[in-house]
């Protein structure tokens, strides 16, 4: 392992904004994310834990710390249980269930960033999340060096929530407990739209959930985004659909600089290419305000702020 300083983390980010982290290092194994913590701890150092960097805005300023890119891999299959490390890539975790045709997770697909994100944020997409497949979650304590497994009631698991942002545990493993008996969820709008009343196999699952989302999500590679940038706020134990909300406040597509919220999907924020992490972050502050007014609906955030912002 290799302890780097001064690294630009822009790179590491799909919003491809970001300052540097004053120390950075990747880890493969159990054995370097010890030794990552423990230089952490001599140096009295705060730890930020990244994987894909597909849901976080990292600040202009940086992060005064240790960044430690997970790299921990490997995935494999017990009968109908999947084990994968926390920096695989979930859509290749997503793609094999797929391809072996257990089913659970296939409404996740394309979803971007590593299983330990996931878990920290309990993905979910059309009528799916994570909690809903978690048998157990292999972590690593940062006070204590000391792995252990929680169960699926242990990790506190909310909407785009769990106990690992409020603990320091890292996530390292995760097994998913999936199913041969051939159940799909074809409920959601889209999917239900998208079949008609012709009855999907899970591989026409996957291939319809992919052309979904390629309407509804810019292109990684030509647009920096974190995808959906706000969660549905509950009010009175119900789920308020943001981006309808946006859309009839006239906000979809809404553009200020190089930042804007997308046309196709406003709860999408996208960075044309010059925008700044402070400019980004003034701009949602802003929309979340002007949401506020006109519907005294309060939303927060479902991605993650590294760093410290102006204001």
């Amino acid at each position: 392992m290799n302890i780097e300083e001064n690294i630009s983390l822009k790179k590491f980010t799909t919003f491809k904004v970001g300052g540097l982290a004053d120390y950075f290092c990747k880890v493969s194994n159990i054995d370097e994310l010890k030794e990552a913590v423990i230089f952490s701890k001599e140096n009295n150092l705060q730890v930020f834990i990244l994987g894909h960097g597909s849901n976080v805005l990292i600040s202009d300023d940086g992060f005064r710390g240790l960044v430690i890119k997970t790299e921990l891999k490997g995935i494999a299959f017990e009968r109908d249980k999947v084990i994968a490390n926390a920096g695989e890539s979930w859509d290749d975790v997503v793609k094999l269930a797929v391809k072996k045709e257990l089913y659970g997770i296939e409404n996740m697909s394309f979803i971007p960033g590593t299983v330990g994100a996931g878990i920290v944020g309990n993905i979910g997409a059309y009528g799916s999340e994570i909690r809903d497949v978690v048998e157990c979650v292999e972590v690593f304590d940062i006070e204590t060096l000391k792995t252990f497994n929680l169960s699926n009631d242990e990790c506190e698991f909310e909407y785009r929530n769990s106990i690992f942002k409020k603990k320091n545990f890292i996530v390292t493993k995760v097994c998913l407990s999936l199913s041969k008996d051939g159940k799909l969820n074809t409920s959601y709008k889209d999917i239900k739209e998208y079949f008609g009343t012709k009855t999907p196999n899970i591989k026409a699952v996957r291939t319809a959930i992919g052309e979904i989302r390629s309407k509804k999500f810019p292109n990684l590679e030509k647009y920096g985004t974190a995808g959906s940038f706000f969660k549905n706020p509950i009010i009175e134990g119900n789920k308020v659909h943001l981006a309808k909300v946006l859309d009839e406040l006239g906000m979809k597509g809404l553009r200020e600089g190089d930042v804007a919220l997308y046309k196709k999907q406003p709860l999408v924020v996208i960075n044309f290419g010059d925008a700044n992490a402070n400019e980004i972050k003034k701009f949602t502050d802003s929309v979340a305000q002007k949401v506020f007014e006109k519907r005294k609906i309060k939303i927060t955030p479902e991605i993650i702020f590294v760093g410290s912002f102006k204001h």
